[in-house]
């Protein structure tokens, strides 16, 4: 089924079951769709305020242009979602335990995130925005991290061999955090 243009919050209708629609141009509010499969359903152009989608299963389905903002996506495999116009954006949301795998996550905005435990595998991060984010012991292998602003964000921990850096952003403070595979103190 199709729907375009529409709100979805506790005041209406929602769908029975969420896998194989098509949204378009839409709007979800204040819902808790926790661990539900949107299995091949299409995300175009959305956006989702003070939801819980925790757990969710995303496989095959569709994220062009969808904003996340103060939504709970604890534990959300991003890495199962079609990859063919894969475009989000997440502001004031938490994150923690996501999962990213083979994901182009080019210019993606995470702005006050707490991505505490996620992974990024074998992601394109080049010009990526983490403003303000909790990166505590978020895993980060072979990304491409070219003009990565990591700059403001906080306990980021990466490994600079095992990911594609270049231009990319840090503060002083995050000099602890790229140094831990050498076993070194910083004072």
């Amino acid at each position: 089924m199709d729907f375009c243009d529409q709100v979805f919050d506790q005041t209406t209708d929602e769908p029975q079951q969420w896998f194989r629609h098509s949204f378009e141009q839409c709007t979800f509010k204040n819902l808790d769709l926790s661990k539900v499969a949107f299995g091949g359903t299409s995300f175009v152009n959305c956006r989702f305020t003070d939801c819980n989608l925790g757990m969710a299963v995303l496989e095959g389905t569709k994220l062009d242009d969808v904003l996340f903002m103060d939504c709970k996506l604890n534990g959300v495999n991003f890495g199962q979602c079609n990859a063919f116009g894969f475009h989000v954006d997440f502001q004031t949301c938490q994150l923690d335990y996501a999962s990213f795998f083979n994901r182009n996550l080019k210019k993606t905005r995470f702005v006050d995130c707490s991505l505490r435990e996620a992974r990024f595998l074998n992601c394109d991060l080049s010009g990526a925005l983490f403003k303000n984010c909790n990166l505590e012991l978020t895993v980060f292998a072979t990304n491409t991290l070219t003009q990565t602003d990591f700059s403001s964000s906080y306990n980021l921990s990466l490994d600079p061999d095992q990911n594609k850096i270049r231009k990319t952003k840090f503060s002083l403070h995050s000099l602890p955090g790229l140094l831990n595979k050498y076993d070194i103190i910083v004072t």
